[in-house]
């Protein structure tokens, strides 16, 4: 901020903006005289920047569309351009946002405090590309689902943040979150896999690849065999319809925590599964008895439980073992070494 000479300079707009006999082009032609004032101005104090910032947002609710977008295309650049001024052009104009967002030298920051107070100012925020961490993470401690989905679309989010794995782990139980997430161009391989349940065909089985190509570099020893009581057992708890133990015995044979939340008749989870049901080892006509009777929804219609035999057919059990344990955020049963 450089010192001024002038504070009065912009004081033209005082009552003129506010006129009754002036018209909207007038109005307008004012404004954006003003700001271009501003802008050129060879210095610019405090005071003079707060008479500004006063005038303009006296007269701001009077401006049209093309009016706003002409001021963010005028102001945007300036570093002294009032923050409260840019909020406004952000809040009241969808193509002056974008410019101000592009091409602003300080991102507007004021009122992201009253913003972040309410569910409607909380989902604006969460759009906008200059967010910064502090106010991410402010935005994600609520929790709230409109808000997730908004971030996880937002660049500004990057994948490298603990704010974007908080939202990858939040993903692994709201399938249209991990869609989103999805959806971005810069999201991880691994992060993929994690994401794998929610994932259409065609990326299903790009994620598949990854994981085949990494694996092609290690040796993965799978250290569980099922005896035929164990087959027995799972065949047995799945005509019972019992779910909860039969999630208990996959924990058992995969080794891995027995608190592991499986929640495989959710809807969206029921591939999970097929995976783990491959990732040991299991015959195709066994796993075929396990989704016919553990329950109904993973049998109907035909075309369910043909998706669920596809997926212990067509992807190899060191694969689907890499899958479950992305999926859960766990290490199963996997050994592996260095080639």
């Amino acid at each position: 901020m450089a010192s001024s000479t002038n504070p009065d300079l912009w004081s033209g707009l005082s009552g003129f903006g506010f006129s009754e006999s002036a018209t909207p082009d007038m109005r307008a032609a004012l404004l954006k005289v003003n700001a271009e004032m501003f802008v050129a101005a060879p210095a610019r104090d405090r005071e003079s920047i707060e008479t500004f910032e006063t005038l303009m947002l006296g007269s701001l609710p009077r401006a049209d569309a093309a009016t706003l977008l002409a001021l963010a295309r005028i102001l945007a650049p300036c570093a002294d351009a009032p923050a409260s001024v840019l909020d406004y052009l952000v809040q009241h104009s969808p193509d002056a946002r974008a410019v101000v967002l592009q091409h602003a030298a300080h991102p507007p920051e004021t009122g992201n405090r009253r913003q972040i107070a309410t569910p409607a100012g909380r989902l604006r925020l969460a759009a906008r590309l200059d967010l910064d961490p502090a106010t991410i993470r402010k935005l994600l401690l609520l929790g709230e689902e409109p808000v997730a989905e908004a971030l996880a679309a937002n660049p500004a989010v990057a994948p490298d943040t603990g704010s974007f794995k908080l939202l990858v782990q939040r993903a692994r139980c709201r399938p249209t979150l991990a869609r989103i997430l999805l959806g971005r161009d810069d999201l991880s391989s691994s992060d993929a896999a994690t994401l794998y349940l929610a994932a259409d065909a065609t990326r299903r089985a790009a994620i598949r690849d990854d994981i085949a190509a990494l694996l092609a570099r290690r040796r993965i020893a799978l250290s569980c065999i099922l005896t035929a009581d164990d087959i027995a057992e799972l065949l047995a708890v799945s005509r019972r319809g019992d779910v909860e133990r039969l999630e208990a015995l996959l924990s058992t044979f995969l080794c891995i925590p027995s608190w592991t939340k499986w929640r495989v008749l959710e809807v969206g989870r029921h591939r999970l599964l097929a995976l783990a049901l491959k990732a040991l080892g299991m015959s195709r006509r066994d796993a075929t008895q396990i989704f016919l009777s553990l329950h109904p929804a993973l049998a109907y219609p035909l075309s369910a439980v043909r998706e669920l035999v596809r997926e212990v057919r067509d992807v190899p059990g060191p694969i689907a073992l890499a899958l479950v344990e992305s999926v859960l955020g766990v290490r199963a049963l996997s050994r592996e070494h260095q080639a």
